[in-house]
């Protein structure tokens, strides 16, 4: 009967303390799955922000090649396709650490 009541008091909040550490780990881990998708979001938000002033101080190009090269391309054609390039490049690596965030979170 000793071994019982021992039991009884040594096992039940030993499963409760595993039940509370799974619990908290789980939560863990979905908080900082949130912040790490708000961090890379907002990493991606200033990627494109940063192309974009960028590409909008390139865009004057002088009269005599703006007339000589606008007979066959557009006069901000590099602008515009380097924001194209660089833009995709940041979506890529956002869809990276998106991915990489879910694996994570999914792993444990």
């Amino acid at each position: 009967m000793l071994k019982l009541i021992t039991l009884l008091l040594s096992g039940i909040p030993a499963i409760i303390a595993a039940i509370i550490s799974m619990i908290g780990r789980k939560l863990g881990t979905a908080a900082a799955s949130i912040a790490s998708f708000v961090i890379i979001t907002s990493g991606l938000i200033i990627c494109i922000n940063t192309i974009l002033q960028t590409v909008l101080g390139y865009m004057t190009i002088p009269p005599f090649i703006a007339n000589s090269v606008g007979l066959f391309i557009p006069i901000d054609w590099a602008a515009c396709l380097s924001a194209i390039v660089s833009s995709r490049i940041c979506r890529a690596a956002y869809d990276m650490a998106k991915l990489k965030i879910e694996l994570i979170n999914n792993a444990s």
